[in-house]
């Protein structure tokens, strides 16, 4: 992928420190989140933008600190002006790593949609098979089902290998292994490969695993929407009848008491409703993310 003006400039700066230092994890992290970019162009990327917070952050320090708090007739001490200029190496530090974490969240990420995808794309190879089609074909015509989401990128990239780094099916897909983030994908095309090389029947064996991950994918389902209902009970109980039960008690207790003047108490629960929604809404979404 051809790098923009800042991270041509990123590379130009801390390449040659960024192709050294890039990690191995790095790497993978990359290749498994399908992010075209080089290890250590990323890298680079990382601490430019790791250098430009530190700078902005300390500009926006000095002038508070040194200029406006004065104008307003704040005065620090020593200690806290040190500590409080100390806070944009932290704010560059902790950009740096948030970056740095994104290429694994994003694997993470392909990781759940691909096993989600992955029993339904399974029929799809095996009934391919069935009909005598080449591996090669099969991850052609996979690599064009939108359908099965992550998992057409992960054909795509086999049948890339193939036809244009000129590379033999087995060794892309032993490429592929390497780089799949997902456990699943990652056995199945381990069995594909040993398969073909001890001569066995790669009909059987795609019809075996259509039918064993179509068997845990109902499984895992079930056990989904078992979850949920246990959520939906917490979900009533805590934000709606909880919550309502704590009004209508503190309400009673105000107006027996006769402290009319802390009515106010009621208005924390502007920002408890919306907090307790927003949190169920997340761990929802969580646990059916790529689903």
């Amino acid at each position: 992928m051809p790098l923009n003006k800042y991270q041509k400039l990123s590379y130009r700066w801390f390449g040659d420190f960024a192709e050294r230092k890039a990690p191995d994890k790095l790497k993978i992290g990359l290749e498994s989140a399908h992010i075209n970019i080089r290890a250590g162009a990323y890298l680079s990327i990382a601490l430019l933008n790791m250098l430009l917070v530190v700078v902005i952050s300390s500009c926006v320090m000095v002038i508070v600190v040194f200029l406006i708090f004065p104008q307003l007739n704040i005065f620090l001490h020593v200690v806290l002006k040190i500590v409080i200029l100390m806070t944009p190496v932290l704010i560059g530090i902790l950009t740096y790593f948030i970056y740095i974490s994104l290429p694994g969240s994003k694997a993470k990420v392909r990781k759940k949609k691909i096993d989600a995808h992955l029993p339904y794309a399974l029929n799809f190879i095996a009934a391919m098979s069935s009909a005598g089609v080449t591996p090669t074909e099969i991850f052609r015509s996979l690599s064009k089902q939108d359908i099965y989401g992550e998992i057409k990128d992960e054909a795509s990239w086999v049948y890339r290998d193939v036809t244009i780094l000129g590379q033999d099916i087995l060794s892309a897909i032993k490429a592929n292994i390497n780089r799949t983030p997902s456990q699943k994908f990652k056995e199945f095309l381990q069995g594909t490969v040993v398969t073909v090389t001890s001569g066995g029947s790669l009909k059987s064996y795609f019809m075996v695993k259509a039918d064993q991950y179509m068997r845990e994918n109902r499984q895992e389902q079930k056990q989904l929407i078992e979850s949920l209902g246990i959520m939906a009970e917490a979900y009533v109980t805590a934000a709606v009848a909880g919550v309502l039960l704590m009004m209508i008690v503190i309400s009673l207790m105000m107006i027996i008491s006769n402290r009319g003047d802390q009515l106010w108490f009621l208005y924390l629960f502007v920002i408890i409703i919306p907090v307790i929604n927003g949190m169920f809404a997340w761990i929802v979404s969580s646990m059916t993310q790529g689903v």
